[in-house]
């Protein structure tokens, strides 16, 4: 059937109606429904290619990450030595759009368990061990000093994506997060939240926010 004829085509249909739903709306205020209508498909479509709102949201996060080089490996992101890499990385993606999208999808997955799991195993599984691979690249050039690098790459990146970046709060409960933040960062030999970078994360809270809708009391 022609339907059938280009299934890349309407999967990717699918996944960039999804994006944009979810950074407008929220993941949880947007249904299966909203995405069959905006893409002017039937539910029959939708299921043919995924299972669940849920493997859509997996499928756009995956999508991201595979298409960043320095994913596979982190020490090909520009900079002089590891430190200004990662404080490199981090601008960047506190800063790209289409990152702030997928954030912007993120916030709301606190209200959904299995999302949160997910996230966690994703956290430790891919996020860590990309930053792992930096802090041992700074302690072997001088510009970094971590005892520790598994454990301070992992205590970061679920600090960073769970703890400041779904339960993001209101700004001053923000901004003493990522105080917070450097001073842990720091004490562990890991200067990565300089002023530079605090900056462009405060921008990045901005950027998230103006697009939410005002918390619920």
């Amino acid at each position: 059937m022609a339907r059938n004829k280009h299934p890349e085509e309407t999967v990717e249909k699918i996944l960039s109606v999804s994006r944009r739903l979810f950074a407008e709306r929220g993941y949880e205020h947007t249904t299966i429904a909203d995405i069959v209508a905006a893409t002017g498909m039937s539910k029959g479509a939708f299921y043919h290619h995924f299972k669940s709102k849920e493997d859509v949201y997996d499928r756009i996060t995956d999508q991201y990450y595979e298409s960043k080089d320095w994913m596979r490996d982190a020490t090909k992101f520009p900079g002089r030595n590891a430190l200004e890499k990662m404080r490199g990385l981090f601008g960047f993606l506190l800063s790209d759009p289409a990152k702030l999208d997928l954030d912007k999808m993120s916030v709301s997955i606190k209200l959904n368990p299995r999302l949160v799991l997910l996230a966690l195993e994703s956290t430790v599984r891919d996020a860590a061990p990309v930053v792992e691979v930096l802090i041992r690249e700074g302690n072997a050039d001088g510009s970094l000093h971590v005892a520790q690098p598994r454990e301070t790459a992992e205590a970061f990146m679920l600090l960073m994506n769970m703890w400041v970046g779904v339960f993001i709060g209101d700004r001053a409960d923000f901004t003493a997060k990522i105080a917070f933040l450097k001073s842990m960062t720091d004490s562990l030999g890991l200067p990565i939240l300089n002023q530079e970078l605090i900056d462009v994360a405060m921008r990045y809270y901005d950027d998230i926010m103006a697009c939410l809708p005002a918390p619920s009391l």
